[in-house]
């Protein structure tokens, strides 16, 4: 899996991943590490990163821990996203962890966390999926 994680750095996975500069850390135990740049066109109003931006960067994460996962012959097929905000996230870098919780025939359920830069919990993201044939 880590060997197909790093491959990611170079081979991005789809547009969202460049625009979010999404790279993958590193596989610590069972948390999957990636990080993320959000630039000026990720701000809201009060200057802060907008919360859909937060949750298209950690779905984008718990998705290639999950095609990472299912050896990139399945895909994530969302079911269901739910994010809870815990903090605003200043502009720049933040990084992530994701945790597999299932990768099952049928369903697929991961956990992303983000973190601003001084380790606080910015945002969870509990990403249910169905798993397709990759194409």
């Amino acid at each position: 899996m880590e060997e197909r994680l790093k491959r990611f750095n170079d081979e991005f996975f789809g547009p969202s991943m460049e625009f979010f500069n999404l790279k993958y850390e590193s596989k610590e135990g069972e948390k999957i590490k990636f990080s993320c740049e959000f630039n000026d066109m990720c701000a809201n109003p009060m200057g802060f990163v907008q919360g859909g931006m937060i949750s298209a960067a950690l779905d984008d994460a718990t998705s290639a821990a999950m095609i990472s996962g299912y050896e990139e012959k399945k895909a994530p097929m969302t079911t269901d996203l739910h994010v809870l905000f815990h903090r605003p996230l200043v502009l720049g870098r933040a990084t992530m962890e994701v945790n597999l919780i299932k990768l099952g025939k049928k369903s697929a359920t991961s956990e992303g966390r983000m973190f601003n830069l001084e380790g606080k919990l910015v945002a969870t993201l509990m990403h249910t999926a169905q798993p397709v044939d990759a194409i």
